[in-house]
């Protein structure tokens, strides 16, 4: 009987062990991924920011959008970020 006492509680104490060694490797991945996210998310923002910016200043560096297709643009890439980041926060963190 104490053998299996002794069995069960090795089982529970190295099943314990798992978790928390699952627990940690999440925690890593989860730094990991959150930073890409935001690097990528950066990058995509400041990439937009550049061409609205080129759109205000087309005079001087002879670029040119119309308005529709610049609101679209930013709309598109609005919904695309807020889009990406909730499912890769959601995904990570649930």
């Amino acid at each position: 009987m104490s053998t299996q006492i002794t069995k069960d509680i090795d089982f529970n104490i190295s099943l314990n062990r798992q978790e928390i060694s699952d627990r940690i490797q999440d925690r890593e991945e989860r730094k990991k991924y959150a930073y890409r996210t935001f690097i990528f998310l950066s990058i995509f923002t400041a990439f937009i920011l550049f061409i609205v910016t080129a759109a205000g200043f087309s005079e001087v560096i002879n670029f040119n959008l119309e308005g529709t297709v610049l609101i679209s643009l930013i709309t598109s890439s609005f919904a695309s970020v807020v889009g990406i980041f909730i499912l890769v926060m959601r995904y990570l963190f649930r």
